[in-house]
């Protein structure tokens, strides 16, 4: 092999690690050779959780109502490339705390793929991966804990997604076959992709998901989702973010023997502006204002469920956030953001060790 091709193969494998694993810094290197192939060995281990979680605020956030819902978990995973194929498996270890779980730990595979890599620019995937916007949903949130959830697919089985990065163009696009909600239930055929525009002072992501429905088997019918994210840097030590996204999602309002009948058609819309100051490398002041509302809170709505959420809930909510982020060592967060407002919790608080 060239000189000239091994090093533009080491440096789409240092920008595909970098895309594929938050703790691509310190992965661990098992093997490399100096045709460019590698495996590497990556994880995560964080202990923290939400305190003081409110009843009137979080039905659509927690599994319970509790003073302290714990949301430690751990990853660990690998990933590889042989000639111009690319693997990864990633196991994750976490509490199933989302609404409908039952708050206990889950060891599940996250993600298992291969792909095949074109060349600097473009490369797919193929198996269970997470969704092309899944990458930026939150590209314009700052905050440590994601703020208003933009609600896409996330990860999903039998997934195709193509991807591509130059050096101010990004865009990416992926099909999944029967899709599901986190909480198991279908979804049906699920396509989303994104275009974004990177450069140093300002970056702009929009991306947008459209589902097929379950027809008849779960609550979840069809579904159209736009958002966007975008970052801009005020001067080298404050950057100031922007994200939202509008949805219309159908959802079932009637069950009859099993099936799901009646479906209509509820919309959604959230937005979160933040914003970052770094005070030196070890520390970061993180601040945000956020607003979301569902057609489903709202208790004039005439398809409006009483038996999932209270009256006085409402069909919106505004809260606020302020925390910080503390890196004593590369590859360590400490994390810690209070909020005041319409929000499902008081406190958010986490510590996180990156390998």
């Amino acid at each position: 092999m060239e000189i000239s091709a091994m090093l533009r193969k080491t440096a789409v494998a240092i920008a595909l690690t970098t895309l594929f694993c938050a703790s691509s810094a310190s992965a661990v290197t098992l093997q490399e050779s100096d045709n460019g192939d590698y495996l590497r060995l990556y994880g995560e281990v964080g202990v923290g959780g939400h305190f003081g979680t409110d009843p009137n605020y979080n039905f659509n956030e927690f599994y319970d109502t509790k003073g302290y819902v714990d949301d430690s978990r751990a990853t660990m995973g690998i990933l590889g490339q042989r000639s111009n194929y690319i693997y990864r498996l990633e196991l994750d270890y976490q509490r199933r705390n989302w609404r409908g779980g039952d708050g206990e730990f889950e060891l599940a595979i996250d993600k298992m793929y291969v792909g095949y890599v074109f060349n600097d620019n473009q490369w797919i995937q193929l198996g269970l991966t997470d969704t092309a916007f899944d990458k930026y949903d939150h590209y314009g949130d700052l905050t440590f804990n994601k703020a208003v959830e933009t609600g896409e697919a996330g990860d999903q089985e039998n997934t195709i997604k193509y991807e591509a990065e130059f050096d101010h163009l990004v865009y990416g696009v992926s099909y999944s076959y029967e899709g599901k909600h986190k909480s198991g239930e279908p979804q049906g055929d699920i396509v989303n992709g994104y275009v974004g525009w990177m450069r140093d002072t300002v970056s702009l992501v929009v991306g947008l998901e459209g589902r097929g429905g379950s027809q008849g088997l779960s609550k979840y019918g069809k579904q159209m989702l736009a958002g966007a994210g975008m970052r801009f840097e005020a001067t080298p030590k404050l950057t100031l973010g922007l994200n939202g996204f509008i949805e219309d999602e159908d959802l079932a309002t009637r069950k009859s023997g099993g099936v799901y009948l009646a479906y209509k058609t509820f919309r959604n819309f959230g937005v979160t502006f933040s914003g970052k100051y770094s005070l030196n490398d070890s520390w970061d002041i993180i601040a945000s204002a956020n607003h979301e509302q569902y057609a489903s809170w709202d208790a004039e709505h005439p398809d409006y469920d009483y038996r999932e959420l209270p009256p006085k809930y409402g069909k919106e909510r505004r809260w606020a956030g302020l925390g910080f982020k503390h890196y004593p060592a590369e590859g360590i967060i400490l994390s810690v953001e209070g909020r005041v407002g319409e929000a499902p919790e008081i406190a958010y608080a986490y510590a996180r060790i990156f390998f």
